[in-house]
């Protein structure tokens, strides 16, 4: 055997949810799960001493789109700004740092007004003061809205699809909503194939960090210039030359139709690998967010009566492309917050001719936000699977009363419903949305409290979960969520040896404490992959 570490606490997470004492590698695979005193009979070149620390299965994130992470990381992050006038200064200061370059453009994403004082977005106007040479775009948190200058809207005419997202504009504030700013990338200049391997590398090394050993990310749409087939490239030649240090499956999003005929006709499928990449579901979007006001909602929002949010596909349309989904073995994974735009996705999903032939027809919703009880229903009878986020806790409780009043609040967010019922639930962050901290994600589904401990007991108390429902989220239930559990997310022999080694147990700590807890040792495949 070549490593044994003993003396501490192994939450499994096995069928029991036994704990014991020791795990021994061999060949990148869990050979050993038991006692300290069996531990220290075998025959091992390197034992650890845990001290009483807390292993568990490599945390997965469920949802996020990593590289976009990175690639926000490098660019201009407004997600401190308490002011309009504060993201315009952080912009103008990212220009003039630049100054005498050529600035092809300047990307910038984060603002949320809902913390500023005066509650309004930047304008185009404001934005052409900075530069009316090159375009800017600046990006809301929740990446359903941004705002842009002039030049920024003239690329954007010019897009062979501006019919397509031109209701979307509003050209004299320079604001975009859903469609709009997703193609507003198909304007920005693609970056090279090293660029989008290092920008990889980054996001991987960031989330080993945390303890993360596997994703579930969405990531094709998510670079200036879209170009799709330059990141699978990039992600293959990671993979299948050792370099990535994270599993990877990917949550394929294509704004078209069309686009995505385009994928699936040059042979790709859920479930085809390449090394430790994965394809995984198709990506759809089939609303936008809460806190533009564009999810959308069986009814009208708070003091807005004319608004139920957004829908991007009509039912037609949704019904056609999940059958195609489904007729060519591909699981999806659809963008809803809002209970009509899951409703829908319920219908489409029902309708579906191959949805029974369909071998990889795990499909789920990703947010689940406003629902219902008669959604949750529908979604336990369907076999879907729901994508959380904890951490929204933390961005959204402030905000949805506002949005949607007392009553409907009452069924929404309602994780430990989900969890009840019987609908396999799987935890992520949705980063750069938010932080991918799979700690501080345990700690938000534990307490439903802010990091400063507020408001006692909990925002909707009723909905907090256990610490071992809450582990659930981020180990064994993604694994299943992206067919691997026959070798990922519990401890157990002949398992992938993917690890997250804590300086603290979790389980023993008041849940107000959780959040302090750090990542020691990141194994994948029982290699270290990052150490504290």
């Amino acid at each position: 055997m070549e490593k044994v570490f003993y003396n501490g606490c192994i939450g499994t997470q096995d069928g029991n949810d036994d704990f014991c004492e020791a795990v021994g590698i061999e060949n990148g695979k869990i050979s050993f799960v038991g006692s300290t005193e069996d531990a220290m009979k075998l025959d091992c070149a390197e034992k650890t001493d845990l001290q009483g620390r807390l292993v568990l299965p490599g945390f997965t994130d469920s949802h996020l789109h990593i590289l976009h992470y990175s690639f926000v990381e490098n660019t201009i992050k407004l997600f401190d700004c308490r002011s309009a006038e504060d993201v315009l200064k952080e912009v103008d200061s990212a220009a003039r740092k630049r100054n005498g370059e050529d600035i092809p453009w300047l990307f910038g994403r984060g603002w949320n007004e809902e913390l500023f004082n005066e509650k309004r977005y930047p304008l185009k106007s404001e934005l052409d003061r900075i530069s009316d040479t090159y375009p800017i775009l600046l990006v809301r948190v929740c990446g359903h809205a941004a705002v842009c200058n002039t030049p920024g809207l003239e690329k954007l005419k010019k897009i062979k699809e501006f019919q397509e997202i031109e209701s979307d504009v509003d050209f004299e504030t320079g604001t975009l909503r859903e469609n709009a700013v997703q193609f507003f990338y198909s304007v920005l200049e693609a970056p090279s194939l090293e660029t989008v391997e290092n920008l990889i590398e980054f996001g991987a090394k960031s989330l080993n960090e945390k303890g993360i050993t596997a994703i579930q990310s969405d990531d094709l749409a998510s670079l200036p210039g879209k170009n799709w087939r330059r990141i699978v490239e990039a992600y293959t030649d990671l993979a299948e030359s050792g370099r990535l240090s994270v599993n990877v499956y990917e949550q394929c999003l294509f704004e078209r139709f069309d686009d995505l005929k385009v994928f699936i006709g040059s042979g790709y499928r859920t479930g085809q690998s390449f090394g430790n990449f994965t394809i995984g579901p198709v990506k759809l979007i089939q609303d936008g967010a809460l806190g533009a006001r564009t999810a959308a909602l069986s009814q009208t929002y708070e003091n807005d009566a004319d608004n139920m949010g957004e829908i991007i596909y009509d039912q037609k349309l949704l019904d056609e492309i999940v059958a195609y989904c489904d007729e060519h073995q591909m699981q999806i994974a659809v963008h809803c917050i809002g209970d009509r735009a899951m409703q829908m996705v319920i219908d489409a999903i029902e309708r579906s001719p191959a949805r029974k032939s369909n071998g990889k027809g795990r499909h789920g919703i990703v947010h689940v936000q406003i629902s219902t009880k008669e959604i949750i229903d529908k979604m336990k009878e369907d076999d879907l699977i729901a994508y959380i986020q904890p951490v929204f806790v933390d961005l959204d409780m402030d905000i949805v009363e506002q949005r949607v009043g007392k009553e409907r609040t009452k069924s929404s967010y309602a994780w430990k419903t989900l969890l009840d019922e019987g609908v396999l639930t799987c935890g992520g962050s949705d980063a750069p949305v938010d932080s991918f901290d799979v700690i501080e994600n345990i700690y938000f589904a534990v307490t439903r409290c802010r990091l400063d401990g507020t408001p006692a007991g909990g925002w909707m108390p009723e909905q907090r979960l256990s610490v071992e429902e809450a582990v659930r989220l981020f180990t064994k239930y993604p694994a299943y969520a992206s067919y691997s559990e026959d070798r990922k997310g519990t401890i157990e022999v002949g398992k992938d040896a993917d690890l997250v080694i804590l300086n603290k147990n979790i389980y023993r700590e008041d849940p107000l404490k959780i959040k302090d807890a750090k990542v020691d040792m990141t194994l994948l495949n029982g290699e270290t992959v990052y150490m504290r």
